[in-house]
């Protein structure tokens, strides 16, 4: 509840201090004597965006302190103690600061906070019905939030927005998804070829150089084997002229010599060893003369293979080290593109599921809608009974339309002021005063189940009068008994039923324009009661004014 309103510096407002009660509050004055300015003071309070125009002329900066109490265990609480802005009195301070260089200060119980944040409490405290709000009744939107308001948990709210949201955001990773998918399903038929062709090369590394040394070898052989041959032949020769036979009879010799001579040993083994050596050798050029002999298919194929491995290199390379590393990595694309294939798989699998989800959450949502939408027919034609539309139709159509954000629902209120008229679009056939009364019908309904403590009324008179505002006016004190209301108007129908009133006047001094707010007694009152009958204070008018607010 709020109780006490501070502002400085504010349009027409130097200084004002408002000390608020329970119950039901008017607040009254001329047409420009500044009661909208005011509401604009409060508004900045529940955290609407700010203007620097906003500042009296001549000073630096408007400030609005405001002072609320507030149950325990409520959303306000809630609130406070979720974002550690609670105080140890039990007080909630407010505090706006507008400068001339535009910047806003928001402060809950002394703690800086966002705009946002202040505008989030502020629904929380003060629920503000104008004529702005009015016209927000006219939009699927503004029924819409009424009708959840009344009908629709908080816990189910968020479930279906929770479900809704990781929905969408399923859907737009699979979009993606297939979207890379496709792109890439041309690259991958072609990483497929490159690959199978690496693979099928099945490459040794050094494979390339091994084979051209073995062709440099195939072209020269001609040579080679006359040039082994003639060492092969220099070695065995015939019997009698091969180095081998004379290295033979050296051996032989040098044998008999050292059996006379023991100190020739070393030289008869040193020389048997070089001729075992000789040997071998010779065996080795045999052996390398038989592998000189190629047939032109091994020819063919080991140019062939040549040929391959260069292309390869040429395309994948320039080494075969690197084409076996670019093979490596085409599989690694391949399996990550199979990978990629069932992260798209398991997309869609839980795409599915999500869905189910939504739509049991929406089925939920409209149910409840469905069954809200009946209960409030009942309390807003029992109200609008009560403000004088006894004869009134009232019918909320909830329709399934297209799954958003705001639920699966299509939500229009249908009204017919009078019996035997066809109910229609509430912006199509409502007056203006039918509207307020409309509005009115539905927030005595929704404070029934609303933990918002303080009601704010502006222009709820608009396009009503006589019976009508006494029916207006009874149902407004009616609501006081439960809420702290305040109402602007220019009804004595309505400003005589309250508890507390407050007149906004106008003065000039100095040449300069102020604005004041006074809690009227008893007698200020029947003359403002006076005022707002007649527009002047006549003894008829002022005993009128008497008598209503004795009733």
């Amino acid at each position: 509840m709020l109780e006490r309103l501070e502002v400085r510096n504010y349009v027409l407002i130097s200084s004002l201090i408002m000390e608020m009660g329970k119950g039901f509050s008017v607040i009254t004055g001329e047409t420009g004597s500044g009661k909208s300015i005011l509401l604009g003071a409060l508004g900045l309070i529940l955290g609407e965006k700010a203007k620097s125009d906003i500042i009296r002329e001549g000073e630096k900066e408007a400030v609005v302190n405001a002072l609320f109490s507030y149950q325990k265990n409520t959303a306000v609480e809630n609130f406070l103690v979720e974002r550690e802005l609670d105080d140890e009195e039990g007080e909630l301070s407010i505090q706006r600061i507008v400068r001339s260089s535009g910047r806003s200060i928001c402060s809950i119980n002394g703690i800086n906070v966002t705009r946002e944040v202040l505008e989030e409490l502020g629904s929380l405290l003060v629920d503000v019905s104008s004529q702005h709000a009015h016209q927000s009744l006219l939009k699927a939107e503004g029924q819409r939030r009424v009708l959840d308001a009344y009908s629709l948990p908080v816990d189910d709210k968020k479930k279906y927005i929770s479900a809704y949201q990781n929905m969408k955001a399923m859907e737009t990773k699979l979009e993606k998804l297939k979207a890379e998918q496709e792109k890439r399903e041309g690259e991958i038929d072609y990483i497929s070829y490159c690959l199978k062709e690496i693979e099928k090369a099945n490459i040794t590394l050094g494979e390339d150089e091994a084979i051209s040394e073995e062709l440099k070898r195939i072209e020269a052989s001609e040579y080679l084997s006359n040039e082994v041959s003639e060492a092969q032949s220099a070695l065995r020769g015939d019997m009698e002229r091969g180095a081998i036979s004379e290295l033979d009879s050296a051996v032989t010799a040098l044998e008999k010599a050292s059996k006379k001579d023991s100190s020739l040993d070393n030289l008869s083994s040193r020389l048997e060893s070089a001729k075992i050596e000789i040997e071998d050798i010779s065996d080795s050029l045999r052996d390398y003369l038989s592998s000189l002999t190629f047939s032109e298919g091994e020819l063919e194929e080991k140019s062939s293979r040549l040929a391959l491995l260069q292309r390869l290199k040429k395309k994948y390379g320039p080494s075969l080290e690197n084409v076996i590393e670019k093979g490596e990595k085409f599989r690694s694309e391949l399996d990550a593109y199979d990978s990629f294939e069932g992260e798209t798989a398991l997309c869609e699998k839980k795409l599915s599921e999500l869905k189910k989800l939504l739509d049991m959450e929406a089925d939920n949502i409209h149910s409840k809608r469905e069954k809200g939408a009946r209960r409030l027919e009942v309390e807003v034609l029992k109200n609008l009974s009560l403000l004088g539309m006894e004869n009134a139709s009232f019918h909320i159509s909830v329709e399934r339309g297209k799954l958003s954000l705001n639920g699966p629902d299509d939500i229009t209120f249908l009204i017919a002021a009078n019996k035997g008229e066809k109910v229609g679009s509430l912006a199509l056939v409502a007056s203006g005063g039918e509207l307020s009364r409309v509005m009115l019908a539905l927030k005595c309904a929704l404070t029934v189940s609303d933990e918002v403590d303080t009601l704010l009324f502006d222009e709820v008179d608009a396009g009503i009068g006589g019976q009508v505002a006494s029916c207006v006016a009874e149902r407004l004190e009616a609501l006081g008994k439960d809420h702290q209301v305040l109402a602007i108007t220019h009804l004595a129908q309505i400003a005589s039923k309250a508890c507390d009133h407050f007149a906004v006047t106008k003065s000039v001094d100095n040449e300069r324009t102020y604005s004041h707010i006074t809690r009227l007694g008893k007698d200020e009152r029947v003359k403002e009661i006076a005022r707002l009958l007649s527009g002047d204070s006549e003894k008829i008018s002022l005993e009128h004014a008497k008598r209503m607010l004795n009733k």
